[in-house]
Order: structure tokens, then C-alpha cells, then sequence
């Protein structure tokens, strides 16, 4: 196997690089939170300890979690670590309000894997400013700032005149070319091995072409098609059952593997189960990852509905499996996706998702072949994890 000069520049990098003592604080330890604390530990060359709370009350994390760890970590004894890293169910300022000397002076890299200014608000609850201002102050105290895509990124900044408007008087000035400053954005790593470059066909223009990929379906049956988000307002799951049990009671065949986290709304999908029978491949989580991942590679089409996504690990982790992907335009995914592939990847709206899907199953009309698996691979840990550690250091100030 042949070994790149930019190979070699990045292993010499990374030998030469401090191993720091970091600790990672997650308040919310579920989903793309958990995922992200577990691959950073698992791939990164520094030292990570994690202090963590169960995925529940995140209301209650948010207001209560500074004050919990600040107990633990004042109890420590000898030396601090050399960074803190945390999550947005945080609040930074209370955190280091809290921490007594050495620790108050560790320095703090902010992780947003979502944030309460922009996030949709659930049918049963009201507009709580409280939240937003907590992520904006916990923001403004860490010393970097770090979100899961330039799209969150941008939605962020953008939002933050009219959010900070809210207030009556005595407004934090110039908020958001501070934090602008201070910002950047570095995706959610996927648990996934790279492909080998000549695992798919490179995407030269064009539509795409079924003669240039796998065959369409990929096991030559039934075209399978992949949820596998959680099953909560704002993945939009009744919007995919409605779309599906249409398409169903046209008579056009399809198989289905409905995955992810129910949450307590098992009930959303048993209508779209019964219907399908023996064409529902699979029915809720799957905690064993070998098992999900063997999953992935039998799914042609992912679908997501989501109100808000702010990068997609589940869909990211489809796509690199050879999914092909139908997503909602007014998220993330044109951003990540849109310059790689022509294919009709993208939807506005109940019905022309609908559309796409009912070509996608019927007809070649919209291509399904395309280079989005490979163009994955950047999301990997192990191409991703070096410019983590880089980080790291540069924000400890041990360059």
C-alpha cells in the first residue's frame, strides 16, 4: 500500500503533537451527543475523561448541570486538565463561575451540536427565552466556539440580532461579531470505516447513471427504503407514515426498515408495519451497532423529514453505506450534499417528496448512482480525528 506525502505530513503532525489531559462534559449523554463524547475518546491521541448524565429532563440539564459538575470537579485533587470540553446543554459561564482556582482558569471549547434560538419548539410547549440567552452566554464565555456544520454555524449568528432584541434594555453589545470570531465549524464524526477509493465511481457530471454504480436495487428485489431517525416532532415521522401508506395503497412494492429511538411514540409507525407485514424488515432500535450497520447496507433509499438538522449523522451514515439520499431542502443538506451530486436529492414539501419517491420506486427517472459515498468519507473519524487533536491543542494553547 502506497503512503502520500500528505500522509506522512499528517502522522509527523500528530506525533509531534502534546497529549493533553482533556476533560468532556455532557450533561445530555443520547444520540449525536453520546456519539460524538464516544468517538472522540475512542480516536483521539489526547487523554479524555468524561463526566455524563443520562439523556432526560434537558430543561433541568441545562439549569442544573454547571452547578453538579463544578461540585466534582472542585472535590478533584492534583493538577487540572489542560481543556474542558462541553456541549450546548451546558452553561459555560455558570461552569466556570462555579469552578474554584486552578480550574477556573482551564480553558473552554464549546461543542453545538444544536442550539435553542432556532430549534422548533414541540406542540406542547411555549417559547422559553431562558434557553436561547443560555446558549448565547455560554458562547460568549468559552474560548471556542465549535458547531457541527457552517450552516448551523451561520443560522446561529444570523439569529442572534433579534434573539438579543427580546430584551428590554442593558443589551450585550456586539455579541455577534464576537462570537463570529471565535467560531468555526467541524462535523460530528461517523463510526464507519472509509471506503477504498475505487469502491464507487467517481461522479463526472452530468445525471447520474444507474450503468456506472451498483446495481438498482442493490439485491435486486424490492426497492428497500430507511428511517432511522428518532421517532419525535422534529424528524417529522407522521409526515414520512402519510407519504408511505399513500404510496402503499397504490399497490407499488417496497420494502421498508424502520430504525431509530421510538422515544415513547411506537404508535406512529404501527399503522405503516401492519400495512406492510412482511416488507417491514425491521421494526425500532437496534442497539447492537454490527447489526445496524448490516441494516444500512441493505437500504437503496434514506428519507428525512426533519423540521430541524443541523448536520445528520443518521443520514450521513446511510449515505456512506450507498443509500441513496431524499432530503428536505430547507435543512442542512443542500450545504453538505448539493455541489457533489445532480441526482434529485432534494424536496420541498409533503408532496413533492411524495413525487420523487413514487419516480425513485417506479421508474430510472431521477438516477440513484452517484459519488455521495465516497464524498462521506471526510465524516469518518479516521479521516476527521487529526483536525480535532489540532484543535485541541491550539485552544489549550499547547501548539
Amino acid at each position: 500500500m502506497w503512503v502520500t506525502k500528505s500522509q506522512i505530513e499528517i502522522s509527523k503532525r500528530l506525533s509531534d503533537l502534546k497529549i493533553l489531559d482533556i476533560l468532556f462534559l455532557e450533561p445530555y449523554d443520547g444520540g449525536s451527543h453520546r456519539a460524538f463524547r464516544a468517538g472522540l475518546m475512542a480516536q483521539s491521541k489526547h487523554r479524555i475523561e468524561s463526566l455524563t448524565l443520562p439523556p432526560r429532563f434537558w430543561k433541568w440539564r441545562m439549569r442544573g448541570a454547571a452547578p453538579f459538575f463544578a461540585d466534582i470537579i472542585n472535590d478533584r485533587k492534583g493538577n487540572p486538565s489542560d481543556l474542558i470540553v462541553s456541549t450546548d446543554f451546558l452553561n459555560f459561564a455558570d461552569l466556570r463561575g462555579l469552578l474554584h482556582p486552578p480550574w477556573d482558569r482551564v480553558p473552554c471549547l464549546l461543542y453545538m451540536h444544536e442550539n435553542q434560538l432556532t430549534y422548533p419548539l414541540s406542540p406542547e410547549e411555549e417559547f422559553d427565552f431562558h434557553f436561547g440567552f443560555t446558549n448565547i452566554i455560554s458562547a460568549l464565555a468559552a474560548e471556542s466556539l465549535v458547531f457541527n456544520s457552517d450552516y448551523h454555524r451561520q443560522l446561529f449568528l444570523a439569529s442572534l440580532p433579534s434573539y438579543l432584541a427580546k430584551m428590554p434594555e442593558a443589551v450585550p453589545k456586539h455579541v455577534r461579531d464576537r462570537l463570529a470570531k471565535k467560531s468555526i465549524a467541524m462535523p460530528v464524526g461517523l463510526e464507519r470505516t472509509p471506503h477504498p477509493p475505487e469502491s464507487y465511481a467517481p461522479y463526472l457530471g452530468g445525471s447520474c447513471s444507474p450503468e456506472v454504480g451498483p446495481p438498482w436495487p442493490r439485491d435486486g428485489k424490492a426497492i428497500t427504503i430507511l428511517w432511522n431517525h428518532r421517532w419525535e416532532f422534529d424528524k417529522r415521522p407522521d409526515l414520512f407514515a402519510r407519504v408511505l401508506l399513500r404510496l402503499a395503497d397504490e399497490g407499488i412494492p417496497f420494502q421498508i426498515l424502520l430504525l431509530g429511538e421510538p422515544h415513547g411514540h411506537e404508535e406512529l409507525f404501527i399503522p405503516l408495519r401492519d400495512k406492510l407485514d412482511r416488507r417491514c424488515l425491521a421494526y425500532g432500535y437496534l442497539p447492537d451497532r454490527a447489526r445496524y450497520d448490516q441494516m444500512l447496507t441493505r437500504a437503496d433509499i434514506v428519507v428525512s423529514c426533519a423540521e430541524q438538522e443541523y448536520f445528520g449523522i443518521a443520514v450521513a451514515e446511510a449515505i456512506h453505506a450507498g443509500a441513496y439520499a431524499l432530503l428536505p431542502r430547507s435543512q442542512v443538506y443542500p450545504s453538505l450534499y448539493g455541489s457533489r451530486c445532480k441526482g434529485r436529492h432534494f424536496y420541498r414539501g409533503e408532496a413533492e417528496l411524495e413525487s420523487i419517491l413514487r419516480e425513485l420506486l417506479t421508474t430510472s427517472n431521477c438516477g440513484h448512482v452517484c459519488s455521495l459515498p465516497l464524498d462521506c468519507d471526510v465524516f469518518c473519524w479516521e479521516r476527521l480525528i487529526s483536525r480535532y487533536d489540532d484543535l485541541f491543542c491550539e485552544v489549550a494553547g499547547k501548539e
